[in-house]
């Protein structure tokens, strides 16, 4: 019977603590967050501006452009970025190319040569691709159209337009203006 009162008296605490610790809600593992495309848009500092192909103008545009806004720090390398900018234009190069060819001709049969040149008069078409940088995630993608001129400086001028809308479009992306002031309000 001694025995008894002993063990039940020193069993006691330890069932009563365990019973306790069993009821206690255990903290669950935090999920990891996903953040949205808009989230990490506006949650990034670093920016690195690239051009992935295509004539320079826009890229030039665009760098100096988010440069300007301040509200990003333009870094060297993808590894110190958070966003990743490729801008990109194709079509409308204008590029005059020449061919040649030689070889027996269809119509008599002698040897003959040929040249040939050719413009590509299409307008040219500019893009700008937002990607996260830690996993290559398109967060935001826009295009424009640079409007054709057969003059180079004329098509310089609608390639900086195309750039600068662009730019705008990602600024009010990542900023949009304030909604009007109401009837009330004024």
């Amino acid at each position: 019977m001694f025995h008894t009162k002993v063990f039940f008296c020193l069993t006691a605490p330890i069932l009563t603590l365990a019973l306790v610790a069993a009821q206690t809600p255990q903290p669950t593992p935090e999920k990891p967050r996903v953040e949205t495309p808009a989230a990490r848009l506006a949650n990034a500092k670093s920016v690195l501006v690239m051009r992935t192909r295509g004539n320079s103008i826009p890229f030039d545009v665009i760098r100096d452009t988010v440069d300007g806004w301040g509200r990003f720090t333009l870094v060297e390398t993808p590894d110190q970025a958070d966003l990743l900018l490729q801008v990109s234009t194709s079509g409308g190069d204008s590029d005059l190319r020449v061919t040649s060819s030689s070889g027996p001709s269809l119509s008599s049969g002698r040897y003959d040569s040929s040249n040939h040149s050719s413009r590509d008069i299409s307008a040219t078409d500019v893009k700008l691709t937002v990607l996260d940088a830690k996993n290559r995630r398109v967060l935001w993608e826009s295009n424009e159209t640079a409007k054709y001129a057969m003059k180079e400086k004329a098509r310089e001028n609608n390639l900086v337009e195309a750039a600068q809308r662009l730019a705008s479009k990602l600024h009010e992306r990542l900023e949009p203006p304030p909604p009007p002031a109401s009837k009330d309000q004024k």
